[in-house]
């Protein structure tokens, strides 16, 4: 699914304004977002089919997704089973 464009620039400048202010993010961190979240604010995918959408490094997913966590871009929710766990985006306000 393709994002907006205007959906890409908010999540590139969230990312920025995170990044000028804290230890920076993974530098694929934008473009994980934009594959998680092209239109909606949740994610309930498998990490090999957001790593394939978005042409990202499968191993190299979950320990950027924990960051994006634990700066406050991304709630989890764990799966269970064959249900992939559930992410909820949570874009910061950036001051313009």
């Amino acid at each position: 699914m393709s994002i907006d464009p205007h959906r890409r620039h908010e999540i590139a400048v969230a990312v920025v304004a995170y990044d000028s202010a804290n230890p920076p993010l993974p530098r694929m961190a934008a473009r994980l977002l934009a594959a998680m979240f092209p239109i909606e604010d949740v994610c309930q995918r498998s990490l090999d089919d957001i790593a394939t959408t978005g042409g990202l490094n499968r191993k190299s997913l979950p320990a950027t997704l924990r960051r994006l966590v634990a700066a406050g871009f991304l709630s989890r929710t764990p799966g269970s089973g064959v249900v992939p766990a559930t992410h909820r985006l949570h874009l910061p306000v950036v001051q313009r």
